[in-house]
């Protein structure tokens, strides 16, 4: 078999809008691996709502999550990759983020933890099975590595952090835009494409066996790596010019599209 492990990005990808899986996206998923294909998820989501979707989709590969910061095994949880901002790294985030304005959102131990409880946040806890955890203070509240951070705010607030970070920690930190009003920030060697490598490795996997698909600019680092990169729907040029197959444009039929041309290979 040419191709042995498929990396799926989750949102815009396999999941529509409304938060569901696709069916017909589902049912190439099934036939991947009733083919004999390993598939993982690879996405920005917490290992929670992650998780949740591998068990509807019947995966028992080990999950890439947080833009590529942990991978952790489906149903039993254990950890086999991570890498957590420093506290010192994270404290400076946070102060900077504060300076521009934005609301922020730190990650330890999978449990997501605010200041402050906006609607947006609420809406997204009870979409996806997340409880949201409110403290006083960021900078007296972390005692322990943060998976990852992350901040909400006004699409020239987000890009004004964004400049404000590559400017300060330049290439010991991934700045992830996920869309105008949001960014994640994780550890220099996470993201998707070392998970996708690190988790590839594990399972014995040549690089030329791998298959990435996704649909945005976080995405790109696994496209580029994998042995066939494949894109979903409308993406930005950048995203679109990493991969070496672009399908579903138009329809939500995309992914399945793609999956029959690769299990016809």
């Amino acid at each position: 078999m040419r191709y042995r492990l498929i990396a799926i990005d989750l949102d815009g990808t396999v999941v529509n809008p409304e938060g569901t899986i696709i069916p017909s996206a589902k049912e190439a998923i099934q036939r991947a691996i009733d083919s004999g294909m390993k598939v993982t998820l690879a996405t920005g989501r917490m290992y929670q709502p992650s998780n949740r979707f591998a068990q509807e989709l019947g995966l028992s590969v080990p999950l890439i999550c947080y833009q590529g910061s942990l991978i952790r095994e489906p149903f039993n949880g254990n950890v086999l990759w991570h890498k957590p901002l420093s506290l010192l790294t994270a404290r400076k985030v946070i102060e900077i983020a504060r300076q521009m304005g934005t609301h922020q959102y730190v990650y330890v131990d999978d449990k997501m933890y605010v200041e402050e409880i906006i609607e947006k946040d609420q809406w997204y806890a009870q979409r996806n099975g997340v409880e949201l955890n409110l403290v006083e203070d960021f900078l007296t509240f972390l005692k322990r590595k943060p998976t990852e951070i992350a901040a909400r705010g006004k699409p020239m607030e987000i890009d004004r952090l964004i400049t404000q970070l590559n400017a300060s920690f330049g290439s010991s930190l991934v700045v992830t835009k996920v869309h105008s009003s949001f960014c994640e920030i994780g550890h220099s060697t996470s993201g998707k494409g070392n998970a996708l490598r690190y988790l590839a490795k594990l399972l014995g996997m040549e690089q030329s066996q791998t298959v990435a698909v996704g649909d945005g600019p976080n995405d790109i680092s696994m496209l580029k790596w994998a042995g066939l990169g494949i894109v979903i729907g409308s993406a930005p040029e950048e995203v679109t010019t990493a991969a070496d197959w672009v399908f579903g444009t138009e329809t939500r039929d995309g992914f399945a599209q793609a999956m029959e041309k690769l299990l016809d290979m």
